[in-house]
């Protein structure tokens, strides 16, 4: 397993999202210097991405890009792929699918939690306008080569999808080579009655999980029993990555380093 940090790309200025921002350079020398095998970066306009800098910014520190998260369009922007105003749903699938063209490049996946945005009162209709952005972003993940990861989230965040087998049941349901599940351990304190079976149900589709403690403080920082993570992912042989993505504090280093030197503690590597 490879341990992993969320950090934003230079256009992206949002509180909502609980990734590091600001100074990609020096939020990068702090992460390699602490050992973190790469980054999840968070992304607002994919398109307009200078992706060769951000390439040489990321591998000249030893680290990788381990995902492109979405989640900065919606907060940012208020761009979401379910939405009643089609306007906002082109622009919302537009940026997605250049977000897929953003992870291809790098030969990884993009993550979809919040980004989906909310069925509200539509009832079928919205169920439509979800699935169809989901199964057009997994069609182009599919020919890239990579996936487009569903993340159940809590019900105060999202109205579709809580649970890791809410998202095993969608990733069936659309079925396509371009489309998985993600889990993030905050998320899953709150839904799931089980985080190790929720891991064990999930095994044959799951490729990432974003790692924050129950207090969305570093892991190690609340009271998730994370041994029994490990062991969980340990047991289904996850190689994938442990992606922070945390409040930093009492500050971004120090979180950052507390909580890698607790996985690691775990890992045994």
């Amino acid at each position: 397993m490879k341990i992993g940090f969320s950090v934003a790309s230079p256009e992206v200025n949002t509180p909502q999202l609980p990734a590091q921002q600001g100074d990609l350079d020096a939020n990068l020398d702090v992460l390699s210097a602490l050992g973190y095998d790469g980054v999840e970066l968070s992304v607002r306009l994919p398109a307009e991405l200078d992706i060769a800098a951000i390439e040489k910014a990321v591998t000249s520190r030893n680290l990788e890009i381990a995902s492109i998260h979405t989640a900065a369009i919606g907060f940012q922007d208020k761009l979401w792929l379910c939405h009643p105003d089609e306007a906002t749903r082109s622009e919302a699938l537009a940026r997605l699918i250049s977000a897929i063209d953003v992870a291809a490049y790098f030969s990884v996946d993009v993550l979809v939690g919040s980004f989906r945005g909310k069925l509200g009162d539509g009832g079928d209709e919205a169920r439509g306008w979800m699935y169809d952005a989901f199964r057009r972003g997994a069609d182009c993940a599919a020919k890239h080569g990579n996936r487009v990861l569903f993340e159940p989230q809590a019900s105060f965040s999202v109205d579709f999808g809580f649970t890791a087998q809410d998202g095993a049941a969608f990733v069936e349901e659309l079925d396509s080579p371009g489309f998985g599940v993600m889990l993030d351990t905050y998320h899953m304190n709150i839904e799931d009655a089980s985080l190790a079976r929720s891991i064990f149900e999930c095994r044959d589709h799951l490729h990432y999980l974003q790692i924050s403690d129950s207090n969305r403080m570093y892991p190690g920082g609340g009271h998730i029993d994370y041994g029994e993570i490990i062991n969980a992912l340990q047991s289904i042989g996850f190689e994938g990555y442990l992606s922070l993505q945390i409040v930093r504090e009492p500050s971004y280093a120090k979180a950052a380093e507390l909580g890698i030197m607790h996985l690691r503690s775990l890992i045994g590597a």
